[in-house]
């Protein structure tokens, strides 16, 4: 197999160089006629670009994470929690079985993409990328090591039409709230998650300029869910489903300005998700999800929407590059990132219900570009757990159908994220095409049980649940720390 996909890499970068060197056919010098030469045809100008990398890495307790272990989310939960009875902790004996390091290599990094671009159509200037690399699109059993590492997954694939003021964009890019003039440059492969919302996903962007520094982006989009955690998959078999049987394409928006020093950006996206698409209904009381005589199945059209808000800026001078991020909304598992919705059935209907979880995602970082050689920078990302935007009365839920469908929270479990600090210091070191990387990463993870689980001080139980860590100290907070050092070496081509 390696053979094979060999091959056709090969084939493909030796086309690239054969129609790259393509010259215009030869026109007519002839003087015997006033009608001039017809124009040469453009001439398809295609680039092969790419880096090989290799990432060294030690973490300090385990961590869900991504691919052979490249891409570390957050620090798991303890597995050694008190138990508790009524309104009484008792210690657990057990050893903590997340407390274990580990020490990983990997290549799967490795990048390959072709620009094309120098041709005209429809009175615009034409350009494509298409990009792979090696991490695969799912996770092996236990998080890695037995999925699809090492094989290739499209990254980038879009073709993008530039006339005066306006381009128009259409394939797999960046998501909306991904910025490619404004991310974390971290060493670790995460760039930033999941502070720094993180996917590609098919779309329709355009984009227009209202002057010489402002701009307005508008875009159509559909989710691309599938290749990450499954942790983050949704009740219908996957956020794909999800985005699809919503038959609804989620938006966005933004204003930016930008100079040669100074880049700024609001804006916003929604989203509209149909997790479940069939259920039963008794013919007779016209209660669903119903079992037995009487009851039928039925195509439902159960919806959620989501919104969420971005706001970011950039700066830029001869001896610093400061970066700040920030995103307030929900739905962020699809970016590899934390939170999700709570579905339940109503206790009288025996309809599904939805509610979103909340949720504020910062970052920002600081480089010292002062030599061109050596750059130290320091890269702090802070996210909180705001709770449902309604809270789900205890009363209203049919007994047995409340779950959490995302990341970081669950009603299996009973715990949740409550927060997450991450502070990661790098110096970078650069060589001509060589960058060597070197960076300790210190993440934070409040974990806590779910509010509504917890007990009141006189043993009764809320009457409510918001999905927000426990502030009781009967809530068995805990705080899971991870220190990672990485080291990566890049050779860019």
């Amino acid at each position: 197999m390696k053979k094979v996909i060999l091959c056709l890499l090969g084939g493909v970068l030796a086309n690239c160089q054969i129609f790259a060197q393509q010259t215009p056919a030869t026109t007519s010098t002839s003087t015997t006629t006033a009608t001039p030469a017809p124009a040469p045809p453009a001439e398809q100008k295609v680039t092969v670009y790419g880096f090989l990398r290799n990432d060294v890495y030690y973490n300090s307790r385990r961590n869900l994470d991504l691919r052979d272990g490249v891409l570390d989310v957050y620090p798991l939960d303890a597995t050694n929690l008190p138990t508790r009875t009524g309104t009484t902790l008792t210690a657990n004996p057990n050893d903590d079985a997340n407390a274990v390091p580990q020490l990983g290599y990997s290549a799967i990094v490795t990048r390959l993409g072709v620009r094309m671009g120098g041709i005209s159509a429809f009175g615009a200037k034409i350009s494509g990328t298409l990009e792979t690399d090696f991490f695969g699109i799912t996770n092996g059993t236990g998080g890695s090591g037995s999925g699809t590492e090492n094989l290739l997954r499209l990254r980038h694939a879009f073709v993008a039409m530039d006339w005066t003021k306006n381009q128009l964009m259409i394939g797999q890019y960046w998501n909306p709230n991904f910025i490619p003039k404004c991310f974390p440059g971290t060493a670790n492969f995460s760039t930033g998650i999941p502070f720094n919302p993180f996917s590609f996903v098919p779309q329709v962007r355009l984009t227009h300029k209202l002057g010489k520094e402002m701009s307005l982006m508008g875009m159509i989009f559909g989710y691309d869910l599938a290749g990450f955690s499954p942790a983050g998959t949704f009740a219908v078999g996957s956020g794909v489903d999800a985005q699809k049987y919503s038959t609804t394409p989620a938006f966005a928006a933004q204003l930016g300005y930008e100079n040669k020093k100074f880049l700024a950006t609001v804006g916003f996206e929604g989203n509209t998700l149909t997790p479940k698409i069939t259920d039963t209904k008794n013919t007779s009381t016209g209660v669903y999800g119903g079992t037995g005589t009487g009851n039928v199945q039925k195509n439902i059209g159960s919806s959620l929407f989501t919104l969420n808000l971005l706001a970011f800026a950039k700066l830029t001078t001869d001896k610093v590059t400061m970066k700040f991020h920030t995103t307030y909304g929900q739905s962020y598992t699809q970016y590899v990132g934390m939170g999700g919705f709570a579905e339940y059935r109503d206790a009288t209907t025996g309809e599904w219900k939805y509610s979103a979880q909340n949720q504020l995602n910062m970052w920002g970082e600081f480089i010292s570009t002062k030599s061109k050689k050596v750059q130290p920078a320091v890269f702090v990302g802070y996210l909180q757990n705001l709770g449902l935007s309604n809270a789900i009365s205890s009363s209203s839920v049919r007994a047995g159908t409340l779950a959490f469908q995302g990341r970081g929270i669950s009603t299996g479990t009973g715990r949740t994220f409550d927060n997450l600090l991450r502070i990661a210091p790098r110096i970078d070191f650069y060589s001509g095409k060589m960058k060597l990387a070197l960076e300790y990463e210190l993440s934070i993870m409040k974990w806590a049980d779910i509010d509504g689980n917890v007990p009141n001080a006189d043993g009764s139980l809320p009457t409510s649940i918001s999905f927000k860590a426990s502030t009781s100290s009967l809530g068995r907070a805990f705080d899971a720390t991870n220190g990672r050092v990485a080291a990566v070496m890049v050779y860019n081509f």
